[in-house]
């Protein structure tokens, strides 16, 4: 045999047939049977590059007999347990895989690990990579690029159930070398990332990321997505803490930018960030410069930053049609949830889509903020100056919950702007939250009447205050005058101010979160679909099923195992219990969904009214929160719930007018002089609206009575004239004891 340095030649007169492999510098590239391998070949620490035939018993032994013998359609199976030296190099088509006990290691030293370049449905799966340490290595994990300059798409490209250890830049890495190229149908899947990000200058750096910045290929508006359709689930990134002093965010869990059409789901990301310093830092898990792209059931733990950002999940610039659900966060430096637009005016070839569309709801947030320049639970904000940014922004049933930490007492809720950057085009809803402040922080900070906040339990366990353009109020009814009606809707509060009484609200686990069964909160949550046309997910936080024809909401991530019950004997007034005054109730009405449930309460008489009379022990002293589902029928415009202790003139009225939407009068007297003047209104599907207010029942009672009627508008008291047939439909009265 005869080594010409570029060929093996068995004999020089036989020539070119006789060629019995072909090297390029030291890297094998050819020899005969390469292309009549088995679509199985093996590797192992103990085979051999020059006698093996690539099979389990016979395989080969290192990284460059791999990276020449594959071909579209092969499986290259690594010995678990083995460690193989230098960069894998994986080709289109083919699959990389473990065989044996555990996972093959490819050690890179100061080089990636496993480079897809190109690599149309290859698929890296079960393998470890190891780098020469996070403060030595300079390069990534694994890394897959289009380098393409024709604007062709690599599709399906597969990273799935491998390890990452010991790079100084990213663990995963998607992206591009030229536009418009990109990744279509990339899935990064139930890999476990570890110890990276700490010598990158640059920065933006994070255990995995999905991006084309680097390339400076962003901004949606100047350059279309580069990648669509990316899948990012079960994964684990733990202490990514990025390079101290480097000019960008670093040590982020997961990032998905410069993408069109993503899933980031059931991944975990803890003690990541530590050393970011820069004025932008990192978040656990997060996107921006995206369009729908869905980050959901991920857990975030203990993300760092020493100075902005550092929270748990964000929805950041450029972001439309994006969806933060169903995420908990727990110690973060920053907030639980970042919903924000950046500025890119300094950027004129790098152009954001309008921040719009965004969505945040069923997330928990625990004890976040505990950095001095992001002390909040959850922040909302801009520092954009565009009048056509933030529009359409969908805020509901999350639950920040935030405690003073060491020197940190965050701001449960933010809402504010940057660079005297103007507020006043936002649109948007904040529903249906519930904001927890157990420590000496403010309860929240609002600073625009643009966002219409509406049904949210604000609740200081300190009794700290309600801030409003820079102005602390004491009292919610200062705070909402102050805010521009915040928390005022059809003439009465939206607002639920007492402690929501959850399971354990100093816990640590997301079902301690819950609403105990006893909890007020039952029940005072809006329709946001009805109200806002807000279309409502199948599911809480902790996975229950949220009926479709949902009568009562509750505030907050999560529904309490068990509703308050109905204390009403019969709430449709169809069997034994009710007193009928000068009543015709007609049944089979078409009801709030549609069905034949409601009723038709039809007036004969002034003073006409269904009642049943509730009993009680004495020695205690009660709240009750009563209310009826109802809509008009012929000329009735008020609805009235009430109650009254029997034959005595100690009551309280309350009538709601319903043709106009809004409270119209409220009326006590007598012992209900010191009650808890609560009372609420809110729309319902196909007409109807939930009336309700609370009343406290006096330690010495014993009975009083629940009380519905038709009426004239306030100040004419009681019902309507005889014989005029006036009614009022109604499809259920409830009643909850709630103190």
């Amino acid at each position: 045999m005869i080594n010409l340095g570029s060929a093996e030649i068995g004999d020089l007169r036989v020539g070119a047939s006789q060629v019995a492999r072909v090297y390029l510098g030291e890297d094998i590239i050819w020899q005969p049977n390469f292309d009549s391998l088995p679509a199985a070949i093996y590797f192992s620490a103990a085979g051999n590059d020059d006698t093996g035939a690539g099979t389990q018993a016979a395989p080969f032994k290192t990284l460059k007999m791999a990276n020449a013998v594959a071909r579209a359609g092969k499986t290259l199976y690594f010995r678990g347990g083995d460690t193989f030296t230098g960069t894998l190099l994986a080709r289109p088509g083919c699959v990389y895989n473990s065989y044996g006990t555990g996972k093959a290691t490819i050690s890179s030293g100061n080089s990636e690990a496993i480079l897809l370049d190109n690599a149309d449905s290859a698929q890296v799966r079960r393998l470890i990579a190891q780098g020469s340490g996070t403060t030595v290595n300079g390069t990534h994990g694994i890394r897959a690029i289009n380098s393409h300059s024709e604007g062709i798409q690599i599709d399906d490209v597969v990273i799935d159930s491998c390890e990452v250890r010991g790079y100084g830049r990213n663990g995963i890495f998607a992206t591009v070398a030229n536009y418009p190229s990109g990744l279509t149908g990339l899935q990064i899947t139930n890999n476990i990332v570890e110890d990276c990000t700490q010598n990158d200058e640059r920065g933006h750096t994070g255990g995995i990321i999905v991006a084309a910045e680097e390339a400076d290929f962003w901004g949606l508006a100047t350059y279309p997505a580069s990648h669509r359709d990316v899948v990012v689930t079960g994964n684990t990134v733990r202490r990514c803490k990025g390079k101290r002093d480097a000019p960008n965010h670093v040590g982020s869990g997961i990032i998905v930018a410069q993408t069109e059409g993503g899933l980031v789901e059931n991944n975990l990301a803890e003690d990541c960030g530590e050393n970011s310093t820069n004025q932008a830092g990192p978040v656990g898990i997060w996107a921006w410069d995206a369009i729908g792209v869905v980050i959901r059931k991920n857990t975030v733990l203990r993300q760092r930053s020493a100075r902005s950002d550092g929270g748990g999940f964000d929805l950041d610039g450029g972001c439309k049609d994006c969806v933060l659900e169903y995420n908990f966060s727990m110690g973060c430096t920053g907030p639980g949830i970042i919903i924000f637009s950046f500025d890119d005016t300094a950027y004129p070839a790098n152009k954001l889509l309008d921040y719009s569309n965004n969505v945040a709801r069923y997330n928990l947030s625990v004890r976040d903020g505990q950095t001095v320049r992001s002390e909040f639970g959850m922040f909302i904000g801009t520092m954009r100056p565009v009048a056509s940014d933030f529009q359409n922004i969908r805020v509901y049933n999350n639950t920040i919950v935030v405690d003073t930490v060491a020197a940190f007492s965050p701001t449960c809720l933010s809402i504010q702007t940057f660079g005297g950057v103007d507020f006043s085009h936002a649109t948007g809803v904040i529903a249906n939250n519930i904001f927890l402040q157990k420590g000496a922080g403010l309860l929240c900070d609002v600073r625009t009447t643009a966002m219409q906040i509406h049904g949210n339990c604000f609740h200081s366990v300190q009794g700290t205050a309600m801030r409003s353009f820079g102005f602390d109020w004491e009292t919610v009814d200062q705070w909402i005058s102050a805010s521009g009606n915040q928390e005022f809707l059809h003439g009465t509060h939206t607002i639920f101010v007492d402690n929501p009484q959850l399971v354990n609200d100093s816990g640590s686990t997301p079902a301690d979160f819950r609403p105990a069964d006893a909890s007020p909160l039952y029940g005072v949550g809006m329709d946001i679909n009805s109200e806002f046309g807000i279309a409502r997910p199948t599911e809480d936080f902790l996975g229950n099923a949220l009926p479709a024809t949902h009568v009562f909401f509750t505030p907050g991530a999560m529904e309490p195992a068990t509703p308050l019950p109905n204390l009403l004997t019969s709430p449709n007034v169809l069997n034994t219990g009710w007193e009928l005054n000068d009543i015709d109730l007609i049944s089979g009405l078409p009801g709030m969904f549609g069905g034949t449930s409601a009723q038709n309460i039809r007036v004969d008489a002034e003073g006409a009214a269904v009642g049943q009379l509730r009993t009680f022990t004495a020695g205690t002293e009660k709240i009750f929160r009563r209310g009826g589902f109802v809509k008009p029928a012929a000329d009735v415009i008020d609805a009235v719930i009430g109650n009254r202790r029997s034959n005595e003139a100690d009551y309280w009225w309350t009538w709601f007018d319903i043709v106009a939407g809004e409270l119209d009068n409220a009326d006590a007297w007598g012992a209900y002089l010191d009650s808890v003047p609560r009372y609420r209104m809110q729309k319902r599907p196909n007409g109807f609206w939930l009336i309700m207010h609370e009343m406290k029942i006096p330690s010495t009672w014993t009975q009083d009575k629940f009380w519905a009627q038709p009426s004239v508008p306030h100040p004419v008291r009681g019902g309507i004239n005889d014989g005029l047939g006036r009614g009022l439909i109604h499809d259920g009265f409830f009643e909850f004891r709630v103190g």
